[in-house]
């Protein structure tokens, strides 16, 4: 019971409302445009269709057509999908920060060779 518990927070409490949010900003930004490109469009319509998948599942998980186990597999998948979306932004400047360390590197080198 407790992955079912947990899904519905992380549902209701987190995925639904930063898709609202997202689906609001989209709208926001036609208004400002007064017209909406192809992309704004379809990014707009997967926003809405993930907003029903997530409402779609809540709705299963509330009449009991998901169980302890497949709610914990949905969970630890958005969870998971959920965190990997910053460490994009994490893996950019880890990358970033390897390179001043190169050249830190590289730079000492040259220090030694000079004497």
């Amino acid at each position: 019971m407790a992955y079912i518990t947990q899904l519905k927070h992380l549902i209701q409490n987190e995925l639904i409302p930063d898709v609202e949010e997202h689906i609001d900003d989209i709208f926001e930004s036609i208004a400002s445009q007064k017209d909406a490109t192809v992309e704004e469009r379809a990014q707009l319509e997967d926003m809405q269709a993930l907003r029903d998948e997530y409402k779609d599942l809540l709705k299963e998980l509330n009449s009991g057509d998901i169980d302890e186990e497949e709610a914990e597999q949905l969970y630890t998948e958005l969870t998971s999908m959920r965190e990997g979306e910053g460490d994009e932004d994490d893996d950019y400047f880890d990358e970033e920060d390897e390179d001043e360390d190169d050249y830190d590197e590289f730079d000492l080198e040259d220090e030694d060779n000079q004497y």
